[in-house]
């Protein structure tokens, strides 16, 4: 399906989404896989857009997992991208502008070793035995903000859950740093690193939240006003364009991936887990060497 920015899609091909709005909108979220990764081509598949949680899924306390009012999902089925479509969106050369991209990297280090360093969150172990190693690869800028081990259930199409109000974001933009719009590109991004025993998802929507404020100007017009919470940004985007695909990226244990979750609309998924989702996270300016 062809993305027509008046939000009446075409009827044409559904792999055309993303292609058709890259030409449109210039702040895309580029994927960069270090060498130090394996089977890269196996790793990323395309969702059939997205969709709204529907009223089950926002309801049912008792089964779960449910998600707050106006949250938006991944629409099944995912599939393997075209070669257009990887050539657009993987980078071949590490990136510089850390704002618009995504990189996955194996630990330079040997992974049994730190798990239980990881998951005890000591921060003086960790700096000789995680960053330093992290170092001789990634730019740490400081200062660095643990935000140590967390855990999640198995099998969730996304895990980002908000305590506040007991129910899950869906996908959404953090916002940590509390950066207006127009420098989000100058926010924190972060290193997540899977400290599980199975692989895990990273999620992302492959345009900027500025890119999506534009497209959403173009379409709307004058009237469209940014609204407070940047994540609605997203939700908004997503009800105008359901047929973007959702960037689906699989990472094994002891993989990481840096995002600039506040300049984009993702999640985390534990999808195909049996055990619990584990991961160990650091926020900084940080990008690889």
């Amino acid at each position: 399906m062809t993305l027509d920015l008046t939000g009446k899609p075409e009827l044409t091909d559904p792999s055309t989404a993303w292609l058709s709005l890259h030409v449109r909108v210039n702040d895309t979220i580029k994927l960069y896989f270090a060498p130090s990764c394996k089977e890269t081509g196996n790793r990323i598949e395309l969702s059939s857009g997205t969709r709204v949680a529907d009223l089950r899924e926002t309801t049912d306390l008792i089964h779960g997992p449910n998600y707050e009012e106006g949250a938006r999902l991944p629409r099944e089925p995912w599939r393997r991208p075209t070669a257009e479509e990887a050539q657009n969106l993987i980078a071949a050369e590490t990136p510089t502008n850390m704002a618009s991209s995504v990189a996955i990297f194996q630990l330079p280090c040997e992974f049994s070793g730190l798990q239980e360093a990881m998951r005890s969150g000591d921060k003086e172990s960790l700096k000789v035995s995680l960053l330093q190693p992290l170092r001789s690869i990634c730019e740490l800028g400081e200062p660095l903000q643990y935000i140590g081990p967390t855990k999640n259930p198995a099998n969730l199409r996304t895990v980002t859950f908000n305590r506040d109000i007991g129910r899950y974001n869906g996908l959404h933009v953090d916002n940590w740093d509390q950066l207006d719009l127009e420098s989000r590109h100058l926010s924190t991004n972060r290193i997540c690193i899977n400290i599980g025993q199975q692989d895990r998802y990273f999620l992302f929507l492959p345009v900027s939240l500025m890119g999506m404020a534009n497209a959403l100007s173009e379409e709307i017009g004058a009237q469209w006003e940014v609204p407070g919470r940047y994540t609605l940004i997203g939700r908004q985007f997503m009800e105008r364009f359901p047929h973007v695909p959702v960037v689906r990226c699989r990472l094994g244990p002891g993989e990481a991936y840096i995002a600039p979750t506040e300049n984009l609309v993702h999640d985390g998924s534990s999808v195909g887990q049996s055990d619990m989702d584990e991961q160990f996270t650091i926020r900084g300016h940080i990008r690889l060497l």
